[in-house]
């Protein structure tokens, strides 16, 4: 053989990312000008590097060749033993010598986790999806667990452990349960954290939030109004228009036949008194009529008379107030009308802070305060009256504009007016 070639060290640990170094020395055992080169097998050739790639040696003399092992930090780079060899070759003889060896790459653990979505919503529940990638270079057996601060939350996981390989991936859930519902109000956020803990104390920490919404929604809510006020209506249309209605007709005709049968009795008492063939006594005295005559001027005009060909009338007046001002909507009552006001709703859906006054033709009907209520309904047994081109007006005064769920917050105060009742005509 042409070379003599030596390891400095039969075994070299190298960890996955990182690099190693072995030395090889060669010598020149024959009697001329040498050049050899060198080639690594058993490893990857990306994975290693020789310094200088070639060498020329005169005879008799020796130099160190430096081999460099950098394997990538992978899962797919397994960790244990790997044996490997250095090939001399000189360029003159054909001959080549090996030199053996043995590469050990290290273990390395590395842990991946992912909870999707991070923030979820829901009136009791909601699920996530929790991915875990083993992205090291052995085998882990993982634990998994969820805890909150506050304790509001009833946290489960599935599965609850796992034993994945190295590259392998673990698809779970977990699952967020509020321990009490949450009725009305504001919507409420209860963060938690998700732990998944490997081997040599590795731990994954993830943050999740769930935001609990109210039961009884503020859309949900103004629903129930504005069925409700339309029930108010309802019962308005019916006591105000179609049961007097009802209730005329069937006097009416209940005096016809009174008075039918009234004529019928008096017909047969005259048939009975007169004798035969002689004159017919004299009608009895008619009874003075209660009623007045056209000449009499009326004393005055009943809701009762009103009512007769009324018409239904709905209205609703939105008003918005910028915080520290004032602002008034009204409600006009047209030429040759008068207005029954029979019941209204006031709405407050931001929950803003001030006074609202409801007034007729001039008179204050109620004030509130709007940090008292969001709803409000009013209903009149005797309606109020409003004349002819009097108006209904709603005054609010902004102190402070509300916050409402899962919204930014306005800059203005929102309130409504919504009013019910009868539109009739003037008599002549």
């Amino acid at each position: 053989m042409s070379a003599s070639a030596s390891l400095a060290r039969l075994s070299v640990a190298v960890m996955p990312g990182g690099e190693a170094h072995v030395s090889i020395i060669v010598r020149n055992t024959v009697d001329i000008v040498e050049a050899y080169r060198f080639d690594i097998v058993g490893v990857p050739a990306e994975w290693a590097s020789i310094d200088p790639p070639t060498l020329s040696l005169y005879p008799g003399t020796a130099e160190t060749v430096t081999i460099t092992f950098r394997p990538p930090r992978s899962s797919q780079v397994p960790a244990g033993d790997m044996p490997f060899g250095i090939r001399v070759i000189p360029s003159e003889h054909p001959d080549a010598s090996v030199e053996e060896g043995t590469l050990t790459i290290l273990p390395f653990s590395q842990l991946s986790a992912d909870l999707r979505p991070q923030v979820h919503s829901g009136r009791r529940r909601a699920r996530y999806r929790l991915e875990t990638e083993n992205r090291g270079n052995r085998s882990e057996d993982l634990d998994f667990s969820a805890s909150d601060s506050a304790e509001q939350l009833k946290l489960a996981l599935r599965p609850a452990t796992a034993v994945l390989d190295p590259g392998g991936l673990s698809d779970g859930v977990v699952v967020a349960r509020a321990k009490r519902l949450l009725w009305r109000g504001e919507s409420r956020r209860m963060p938690f954290q998700t732990q998944v803990r490997g081997e040599d104390d590795a731990v994954v920490t993830l943050s999740g939030t769930f935001i609990q919404r109210p039961v009884l929604s503020a859309w949900l809510l103004k629903l129930l109004a504005l069925l409700l006020a339309l029930l108010l209506a309802l019962i308005a249309l019916w006591f105000g228009l179609l049961r007097p209605t009802v209730r005329s007709a069937a006097r009416e005709a209940a005096d016809g036949k009174v008075q039918q049968a009234a004529n019928q009795a008096a017909q047969a008492a005259v048939d009975r008194q007169q004798p035969q063939g002689g004159a017919p006594p004299p009608p009895p005295a008619s009874k003075p009529s209660s009623e007045p005559t056209s000449g009499t001027p009326s004393k005055g005009i009943g809701n009762a008379q009103l009512t007769d060909g009324a018409e239904q009338v709905a209205k609703s007046i939105p008003l918005r107030t910028k915080v520290g001002g004032l602002a008034e909507g009204e409600f006009v009552i047209p030429d040759g009308k008068i207005f029954l006001l029979t019941d209204y709703l006031v709405a407050n859906p931001q929950g803003d802070e001030g006074t609202l006054t409801v007034s007729a033709n001039g008179e204050k009907v109620i004030p509130y305060a709007l940090e008292n209520f969001r709803d409000q309904d009013y209903h009149s047994v005797t309606p109020i009256r409003v004349p002819a081109k009097g108006r209904v007006t709603m005054t609010v005064t902004c102190r402070k504009a509300g916050t409402p769920p899962d919204m930014p917050p306005p800059s203005t105060c929102s309130e409504s007016l919504y009013l019910n009742g009868l539109m009739a005509n003037v008599p002549g």
